[in-house]
């Protein structure tokens, strides 16, 4: 089925119906007083979009995000578009992808200043995606452990955003506040509810901390 195609199919039915709940807030990671990564979201039943920066504002980059959500907490379907951090508001992006995942591979549409590149890759079935410090991504993990009644140690797998690599990981649910996600060598700490929302944590062997901020 041509691309195209398979992406209108996906689409239809997953308008959110008229009056559907819709959450907006953003987080931040620290390092001791330095904030590292600061971003702001707005998820609803079938989309999560946000902006993300990451670094200092000379070195840094600042990522806007779409992402079409599915029931099992995956996303078939997400756009993403980079700028440096101290690009102006205005600027035209320096790099724009969309990721299409279906079945055990994913297709990467990527365009930056040397072209159009397009890249299909191996991965796992209904991965999580991951974008380096996003924690309204890293959320999508423990909103499908929250999903699995009954399983205090949930495996499922993780799609790199930024470097390709598909990872298995692991949501740990400790209790009913609180949540380990294993992402590689990773390990998150995480203060959670009982939706999976992540209200708080750490990377201790990073130094980092998270805090949730915003929500409603």
């Amino acid at each position: 089925m041509p691309v195209v195609r398979w992406i209108g199919l996906l689409l239809v039915g997953l308008v959110p119906a008229t009056g559907a709940a819709q959450e907006t807030g953003g987080f931040s990671v620290l390092r001791g007083r330095d904030t590292v990564a600061v971003e702001e979201f707005s998820r609803g039943p079938v989309e999560l979009t946000g902006t993300l920066m990451r670094g200092g504002t000379t070195t840094g980059d600042r990522v806007r995000y779409r992402a079409v959500l599915v029931e099992d907490e995956s996303a078939p379907l997400i756009e993403l578009s980079v700028w440096q951090r101290d690009d102006p508001e205005r600027a035209r992006a320096r790099q724009t992808s969309r990721v299409i995942f279906k079945d055990d591979s994913v297709a990467v549409d990527d365009m930056t200043g040397s072209g159009l590149r397009t890249l299909v890759m191996p991965t796992q079935p209904a991965p999580i995606p991951y974008l380096k410090l996003s924690i309204a991504f890293l959320e999508q993990a423990t909103r499908r452990a929250a999903a699995s009644p009954g399983r205090d140690s949930v495996p499922m797998p993780f799609f790199s955003l930024d470097g390709g690599q598909t990872v298995v990981g692991r949501v740990r649910r400790l209790g009913g506040d609180s949540a380990v996600v294993a992402l590689g060598t990773v390990e998150f700490r995480l203060r959670v509810d009982g939706s999976g929302r992540i209200l708080g944590g750490a990377l201790p062997a990073q130094g980092l901390r998270i805090v949730r901020h915003g929500a409603s």
